[in-house]
């Protein structure tokens, strides 16, 4: 469903908040959409690709989804917890009990769970969970 990637895409790019905290990639804030991320990405940046669960919310007159999908964010293996719990807080702030506009759908609220952490060999990591309930225009 590109219209979510962009949707999803778009509020984390167009958060100032949020990208004065990530690095760039290409002249762009580090947020990638597909996995993995390119090799030659630095840290910190935010990776969301997929959906987690992505299930029907049909009713008699409307057609709808929930879904879920992971947003994961990634600092320097080396550093201070605090740049990557910050990042992981801004994306709940901007996710949780917000309305997203999804080209094509209907927003009915989303909810994030999380942070939790995800750490790696080369990142520490969080991870949150986006569930958006959407019906279709």
């Amino acid at each position: 469903m590109a219209s979510l990637t962009k949707a999803i895409y778009d509020v984390l790019v167009n958060d100032a908040t949020l990208i004065a905290m990530l690095s760039t990639y290409k002249g762009q804030p580090a947020v990638f959409t597909s996995d993995p991320r390119p090799s030659d990405s630095s840290l910190p940046c935010v990776v969301t690709s997929g959906f987690v669960i992505n299930s029907p919310n049909d009713t008699k007159t409307d057609l709808g989804r929930v879904i879920w999908r992971d947003v994961r964010c990634y600092d320097n293996p080396f550093g201070s917890d605090a740049v990557i719990e910050n990042i992981a807080e801004r994306i709940r702030a901007i996710f949780h009990r917000q309305i997203i506009t999804i080209s094509g759908y209907n927003n009915i609220i989303s909810e994030v769970e999380g942070p939790i952490v995800m750490n790696e060999d080369n990142a520490q990591g969080r991870i949150l969970t986006i569930k958006l309930t959407i019906k279709e225009m």
